[in-house]
């Protein structure tokens, strides 16, 4: 039955249709009693395959919950302004809308006030996945998608502030430049990004690894304050990197020279640590099935 002062918003939909955004009228029923022409604009339906239509009908099902309880609380006499759900218009396609509302206890309706933000939304996603990239590309290397040596020495430089003890591991491919040189940059960039992702499957979660250049990596260790912690840890990047690496029918064998230092608070400065442990690497190099351990107290 169509509500009484049905005529009165028609006849105020002469000039409130002029308006991009859309007004609504709900009854008790949550129905649509009227919806401004600008309805169109707003929820992608003409307001006639709108109106006498339950509005859940059309809210996205992941914000119906939350919007009934807002409709509940606008129904208690609460003014709403602001609030945003999502709308399925008819193409198919997500509506972001805000609306304004309040409850008319004498006639018994909702009035409401949508206007549709999807461009706006839709700008901040690109803009917040824009910055997401910026990022990311400021604090990664852009071949292996390893954190880069800025990342790196700010997760260390926070680690040697804690006094936790720790080790820092200096990662070097062996013959990696003979292998570059004979089959080409392309071939060499597969071993590193191949050699990245196995490297970083063998660290924990609250370790890190970078590539700061080249074939070269570093990698820190929280809370390992002892040599067999280390080399056990140490121990499982070799291993990982002994798998040969399969491309087209080429397999490629890897080894890697490893220096490990060990560090207990107080702590020496980071470029002191990363030259002890870049000294130790190539001391491994000179002996490629062992792994080079020192201890700094």
């Amino acid at each position: 039955m169509p509500h009484p002062k049905l005529p009165m918003f028609e006849a105020l939909g002469h000039y409130m249709d002029l308006l991009m955004d859309a007004i609504c009228v709900v009854n008790t029923d949550n129905e649509f009693v009227y919806i401004s022409a600008g309805g169109e604009r707003v929820f992608g339906y003409p307001p006639h395959e709108m109106i006498g239509r339950c509005m859940f009908d059309f809210v996205h099902p992941d914000d119906q919950a939350k919007t009934l309880k807002v409709v509940n609380e606008i129904v208690a006499g609460e003014a709403k302004i602001h609030f945003e759900n999502r709308y399925i218009r008819k193409n198919g396609d997500i509506a972001h809308i805000v609306w304004s509302a309040r409850y008319s206890p004498d006639d018994d309706i909702r009035i409401a006030v949508a206007r549709d933000v999807t461009a706006h939304r839709q700008a901040e996603n690109q803009r917040e996945e824009l910055l997401e990239q910026l990022q990311h590309s400021a604090h990664h290397d852009s071949l292996t998608g390893l954190p880069n040596r800025n990342y790196f020495y700010r997760q260390a430089e926070l680690l040697l502030a804690s006094n936790s003890p720790l080790a820092v591991a200096y990662i070097d491919l062996n013959h990696f430049k003979d292998v570059n040189d004979r089959y080409g940059h392309a071939i060499g960039d597969e071993i590193l990004r191949s050699a990245a992702r196995r490297l970083k499957g063998q660290i924990r979660n609250n370790d890190t690894i970078a590539r700061i250049g080249g074939d070269e990596f570093v990698a820190l260790f929280a809370d390992v304050g002892d040599q067999q912690t280390a080399k056990a840890i140490v121990q499982k990047l070799h291993d990982a990197l002994k798998i040969p690496i399969q491309m087209d029918h080429l397999s490629f064998g890897i080894t890697a020279s490893v220096g490990c230092v060990i560090s207990r608070a107080p702590h020496p400065s980071l470029e002191t640590l990363l030259q002890q442990a870049d000294t130790v690497m190539y001391k491994a190099k000179h002996h490629p099935t062992t792994i080079s351990l020192i201890t700094l107290l």
